[in-house]
């Protein structure tokens, strides 16, 4: 019996939280954060926050488990050969809508009236358009024939309302990684674990208590391909970084919404009952917030619901 052949994953898992304990800890929840394991040591205080962080990170990437078609990766992800069909418009133009957003930038995409004769559109190209992240239109016409099915002769070109078939790949989502080596005062360049979705001119910013800091990616940055697992990756900036970051401080290209959504989903989860009056003794004291029963699900319910509103513009597009 024969093994087929493998292919890498085109994203692993998400594996560390959109927000940093260092950040969340800087935003002024008033939560005990030294006691979410009682006894425990900094380290373990860490490692705990880190877990909900991850929790709240994964939920933003699908809030309550409701986004049609499964999550969609809020931090920079690859998308590879997407399937679509569509018809050219009256003026002959192909529009696509991406099922994740916001699309960064295309990296491949083939076209025809027939999967098995495909026509790749050379990138980049000068017809195409994207519109808000949300859709792309290009005009066919021109480009590589590549065949992706049995050796057939190619049929007609792609014309005005007929059915077309797509294949495309694009790169979604917001930066949102961390520096491994940390930056010193007076650098040009910052060095980040994973650079997929970092494109010239976008504004990074660097969460680092009492010093963060706004960095713009240089026009001169050409982004490569992201790989898996991601290749740390030296980013020109233009002008200098102002203050000395740490190893491991974050650096960000997420909105600031959707940073606050997972800030407010985090804080409900480590939201808790004050049971410092109660017997036998609890190790949880009156530094912990309390929920409301003055309405359905307290404090912790409201907080969510407000989640839920800061992330409605980050949706997946529907088609």
């Amino acid at each position: 019996m024969s093994i087929p052949t493998l292919a890498l994953p085109t994203q692993a898992e998400l594996s560390r939280p959109y927000l940093t304990a260092a950040q969340f800890t800087a935003y002024p929840t008033w939560l005990d954060l030294d006691n979410l394991v009682p006894g425990g040591a900094a380290g373990l205080q860490t490692d705990a926050l880190n877990d909900v962080l991850l929790a709240a990170s994964n939920w933003a990437d699908d809030p309550g488990g409701v986004l049609p078609g499964g999550p969609m990766r809020l931090g920079a992800h690859w998308v590879q050969n997407e399937n679509q069909r569509t018809r050219a418009s009256g003026r002959g133009k192909i529009y696509l809508k991406p099922y994740d957003i916001p699309v960064r930038a295309i990296t491949a995409l083939s076209y025809g009236w027939d999967p098995s004769a495909m026509a790749a559109l050379a990138l980049p190209d000068s017809s195409m358009w994207i519109e808000d992240g949300r859709e792309v239109s290009f005009r066919p016409g021109g480009g590589l024939q590549q065949f992706t099915g049995p050796a057939i002769q190619f049929g007609g070109r792609v014309s005005s309302h007929a059915e077309t078939y797509v294949t495309w790949s694009y790169v979604a989502g917001f930066p949102s990684t961390f520096m491994p080596s940390g930056v010193t005062s007076g650098a040009s360049t910052v060095s980040v674990a994973d650079p997929a979705g970092i494109l010239p001119g976008d504004v990074l910013r660097i969460y680092d208590i009492g010093i963060s800091e706004a960095l713009t990616v240089a026009s001169t940055y050409v982004p490569a391909l992201p790989t898996v697992p991601p290749t740390v990756t030296s980013i020109p900036i233009a002008g200098t970084v102002t203050n000395t970051h740490a190893p491991n401080v974050g650096i960000t290209g997420m909105p600031r919404r959707a940073l606050q959504a997972m800030y407010a989903y985090g804080v409900a989860l480590l939201m808790r009952e004050d049971v410092s009056a109660e017997e036998p003794a609890s190790a949880f004291g009156p530094a912990a917030r309390t929920t409301s029963s003055a309405q359905r699900g307290g404090q912790a319910a409201g907080l969510v619901g407000d989640a839920y509103g800061w992330l409605a513009s980050y949706r997946r597009t529907l088609r």
